[in-house]
């Protein structure tokens, strides 16, 4: 099912409300349910609840953590590899590497040009370049050179497979959490409906389920504290 239509079709998976008061609106009903004692049509729906209680998952509230961090670290990376080779640019190649036919091939992999590439392509194309400074090292009198830029292209390298890394896992955990929300909107959902096979009035179906846990927004709670206040005083 669309993620659109599950939506539109369960209004308990779009409350606005915190996961941790989504879990304890289901656990509440759990308890009324019981409290009830409503017989053996209700056993199903009490396993169901308390199946997706348990497998809702807390863990999961720091799902939203910024690829921030991990998105400097990269930036850093990058200019640092990119200095290299401007300054190995610089000081070797032009000077030595200039009256060559193979100084076309270094011009193609100038800062000014690397800066423009995504990051892929910006690895893709630095990994050519190292092949370069291997085959030309010594005829630039700079046997250190793969060894260095090896060194510092690895940071790239590093710095990128660790944001990938951290995307994917944030991505998963997204997954998960949509995944258990959804599952217990799913059993407070045919919990309603057999409740209202039971009971003719709404308001015996919706002792069930404590809404005040809802967010409703600021404004509403600081007009909710606003008229409170006379009565206080």
């Amino acid at each position: 099912m669309p993620a659109y239509q599950s939506y539109f079709d369960n209004f308990f998976a779009s409350l606005p409300i915190s996961r941790a008061n989504f879990k304890e609106l289901g656990a509440s009903t759990l308890r009324t349910l019981r409290e009830a004692k409503l017989g053996a049509a209700f056993d199903p729906h009490e396993d169901a609840l308390q199946a997706a209680l348990n497998g809702f998952d807390g863990s999961l509230l720091d799902a939203d953590e910024s690829t921030t961090g991990d998105t400097e670290a990269f930036r850093t990376a990058r200019r640092q590899w990119l200095t290299f080779v401007d300054d190995t640019m610089k000081d070797y190649v032009t000077p030595k590497l200039r009256k060559l036919p193979v100084y076309a091939d270094f011009k193609k992999y100038q800062k000014t040009k690397l800066s423009q590439l995504p990051q892929v392509e910006l690895l893709q194309q630095s990994k050519q370049l190292l092949e370069l400074y291997q085959a030309y090292a010594a005829t630039m009198k700079y046997p250190e050179l793969p060894a260095e830029a090896d060194a510092v292209y690895q940071q790239l390298a590093q710095a990128h497979a660790e944001r990938d890394t951290n995307e994917a896992t944030i991505g998963k955990a997204r997954v998960a959490l949509s995944g258990d929300w959804l599952a217990l909107a799913r059993a407070l959902r045919r919990l309603k409906a057999q409740l209202e096979l039971r009971f003719e009035e709404p308001a015996e179906v919706y002792r069930f389920f404590d809404f005040g846990r809802v967010n409703k927004g600021a404004s509403v709670r600081k007009a909710a504290k606003q008229a409170a206040a006379p009565m206080a005083g």
